[in-house]
């Protein structure tokens, strides 16, 4: 890819364009629409998010309408910048079947991520990487159904060393991933047990040793960081450690004007 800045909007908090209203797209490289699915999702029940001093957690659930209504509908999820879908699944078969369908409209988008790794659902996600064979099946089967296409992993630093997993990506020719997704977590409210995906500043020392420690092992592939960035030293840091692009997520929910922030800072970076 090619993004000035190399700044992205990640996906989910980003939801489906809506901070457009608020953020000039000049400052902003890519926008990453929320995952769709196969099916639709209803996400999980409310709250789904809660704000902490250091980190967010949440349990969305990846609700969405499924990936016929997203086509149905496609003219909408054009935006006014390059824009990449999001796509995930609940099994192999999914995973694949919504490539083929997706297909047709590939050329539409800057690329698709699919997404292997959100916390918060009970099939898919996260756990889909748990069988290594049947995942470098998906990875594979993929590729050949979007030849053409600049595909991105997003990955979780849970249940593998991210860089092998990383590795394992590279092997079956996908061009990029993003590193990385919220991790699991857990708070006590009132006595009761809260569980979601941790994101928020907490996460940039993980993040920051993910891309570091993938980038030793894979010198070409196109590394998204993504976790915990707030400021310009945040996404300098990035860069520095070896990303090509940064991710903006839950800062979003802070204060949208940090992207724009940032973008003017990272303007004429090109990646």
């Amino acid at each position: 890819m090619n993004l000035n800045p190399p700044l992205i909007i990640a996906s989910g908090p980003g939801g489906n364009g809506e901070y457009l209203k608020l953020i000039n797209p000049e400052y902003i490289g890519a926008y990453t629409l929320k995952t769709v699915t196969l099916n639709p999702k209803k996400g999980n029940l409310p709250p789904r998010m809660r704000d902490k001093e250091h980190f967010v957690i949440n349990s969305i659930g990846l609700e969405n309408p499924g990936i016929n209504h997203f086509i149905e509908n496609i003219e909408k999820y054009k935006l006014n910048v390059k824009t990449i879908l999001s796509l995930g699944g609940d099994t192999k078969e999914e995973y694949i079947k919504i490539a083929e369908i997706i297909d047709p409209y590939a050329q539409y988008f800057e690329a698709i991520e699919f997404n292997f790794s959100c916390p918060n659902v009970k099939k898919g996600g996260l756990s889909i990487i748990s069988d290594k064979d049947e995942w470098e099946e998906i990875l594979k089967k993929v590729r050949k159904i979007l030849p053409n296409t600049f595909l991105i992993a997003k990955l979780s630093i849970e249940g593998n060393f991210v860089e092998t997993s990383s590795q394992i990506v590279a092997k079956h020719n996908w061009e990029g991933i993003t590193l990385i997704n919220c991790v699991r977590g857990l708070i006590i409210e009132n006595g009761k047990v809260i569980t979601g995906g941790i994101s928020g500043p907490i996460l940039k020392p993980i993040s920051l040793r993910a891309i570091y420690e993938t980038r030793k092992k894979l010198k070409d592939i196109y590394i998204i960081a993504s976790g915990g960035i707030y400021t310009e030293k945040d996404a300098d840091e990035f860069l520095e450690i070896g990303a090509n692009a940064i991710s903006i997520g839950s800062a979003l929910f802070k204060d949208p004007n940090v992207v724009e922030k940032i973008g003017k800072y990272l303007k004429g970076v090109k990646k």
